[in-house]
């Protein structure tokens, strides 16, 4: 397990209430479908969904930089990327994507959350992805878990975003709104600051 500092951004605990509410909103139909434009609140979102326990994210960017900005000290990490670690995953196969997720729900994970998804488009067909995260749902659905899944519009084609409309539930977030600040994480960055801050750290690149 990726190991990283403390959180750094402090995140209001959501009460019961309010996550019995965003379950019934979309998160209970296992795979849920988070449409993000700009800023992307995705990690924040999730972080207050955790509400303090214990969550795994599969995304393409660096753990270390998504604990720092976002909060999420609390979870699990696996890296979507080329790179040879013991926790990387490489976008090239998603039966890995699976077992790895079947292999978190055996030890008792429950809420997961996948950044990433147009990444993994890259290397994949989307019929592919679509049969994984089926498999996914299932999976998450005899283990009353679930999976939020952050996507941008804009980055789909439109036959490919009719084929995930067609296949989850988009993820309602209205109930995420009361008391949801922006941070200066989601704050505007250059591309000299993406390419050095999400996806390389300590020489480490996130392409395949």
């Amino acid at each position: 397990m990726l190991k990283f500092p403390l959180n750094r951004v402090k995140t209001k605990s959501w009460s019961k209430e309010r996550r019995n509410d965003l379950m019934e909103k979309g998160v209970n139909a296992n795979v849920s479908l988070l449409v993000e434009g700009y800023p992307r609140n995705g990690f924040q979102i999730f972080s207050k969904y955790l509400s303090g326990d214990d969550g795994v994210c599969i995304t393409r960017l660096h753990p270390e930089y998504v604990v720092e900005k976002y909060g999420l000290a609390n979870s699990k990490f696996h890296w979507l990327s080329g790179v040879k670690h013991k926790d990387a995953l490489c976008p090239k196969n998603l039966s890995n994507l699976v077992k790895q997720v079947r292999t978190e729900v055996k030890v008792g994970h429950k809420k997961f959350f996948l950044d990433g998804l147009e990444y993994l488009l890259l290397w994949n067909d989307m019929n592919k992805i679509v049969s994984a995260l089926k498999d996914i749902d299932h999976m998450l659905g005899t283990s009353k878990g679930s999976m939020i899944i952050s996507i941008d519009p804009l980055t789909f084609e439109e036959r490919d975003l009719k084929r995930l409309w067609g296949a989850f539930p988009q993820f309602d977030t209205s109930p995420l709104n009361e008391g949801f600040q922006h941070s200066d994480a989601t704050a505007p960055v250059d591309k000299g600051q993406i390419g050095a801050d999400l996806l390389v750290s300590k020489g480490l690149t996130a392409t395949p």
